[in-house]
């Protein structure tokens, strides 16, 4: 990293002049956005509690659905290979009924990168068009270049008839000019289950063997997180990393 560059020419800096960076989950209601978030957050408490700096806050109905945001903020572990200082990411969102235009436009407000979570029950296929229409609408021109993006596909642990078929969802990527190809569109999205995630965090959890994946300070092992809670914490942490390194380049080709 160049002398000339300082941490603030690199990241925005919070009040406290620690260097963050802000993720918004994007999607139409009910894909899971706030379970994939939850389940994140119910992670980095037994793994490492230290690294939430503020708990998940929900604004919510009385029914639980998101009616602004969800939000928690998270510090960078050590150990992650990044040549950064501490680096606080926050991670948030939409609310994904369609009467909520204005409070996902305010949410995507300073967004440094972007997860789509699409909903592949069949019946929802329209609502993941528009939805995408409408995020191509406020960032098309930023998506895949100054804003890196992730394509997650929830809800895979749906019976093979219930759901459409992981083509259909990297063709539309295509169509919509977010890939070149279907290739391309393959090496962005990824497709996870919250539902199964969460059982496997709670099954976990109320273990009687619980403690043979604990360390000595009571929290969860490096590699014995689940295999689908893995899956829904890959697309938050690998962009993270990707944010890091475009913002790093950035800076550099601007010094």
């Amino acid at each position: 990293m160049s002398s000339k560059l300082s941490i603030s020419d690199i990241f925005k800096v919070d009040a406290s002049g620690v260097p963050y960076l802000k993720i918004v989950i994007f999607g139409p209601s009910l894909a899971g956005k706030t379970s994939m978030l939850t389940v994140y957050n119910v992670l980095r408490k037994v793994e490492d509690p230290e690294t939430i700096y503020s708990s998940l806050k929900k604004i919510d109905d009385p029914s639980g659905r998101t009616i602004f945001y969800d939000q928690s903020t998270f510090e960078l572990p050590k150990g992650q290979g990044v040549s950064v200082p501490k680096l606080r990411y926050q991670v948030w969102t939409v609310a994904g009924q369609k009467r909520h235009h204005i409070q996902r436009k305010v949410v995507l407000e300073g967004a440094d990168g972007l997860i789509f979570m699409f909903d592949p029950s069949k019946e929802m296929w329209q609502d993941n068009v528009e939805s995408l229409d409408e995020l191509i609408e406020l960032k098309g021109d930023e998506l895949g270049n100054s804003l890196p993006f992730l394509i997650v596909l929830n809800k895979i642990d749906l019976p093979a008839e219930k759901r459409k078929p992981t083509d259909d969802f990297l063709d539309l990527v295509v169509e919509k000019g977010l890939a070149q190809n279907k290739g391309e569109a393959y090496m962005r999205v990824m497709e996870i289950s919250c539902l199964n995630a969460r059982n496997e965090l709670m099954t976990l959890l109320r273990s009687p063997n619980v403690k043979e994946k604990l360390d000595e300070y009571g929290r969860l092992k490096k590699g014995e997180r689940p295999p689908n809670v893995q899956k829904v914490a890959q697309p938050i942490e690998q962009l993270t990393r990707e944010i890091i390194i475009h913002r790093i380049k950035v800076a550099k080709g601007s010094a």
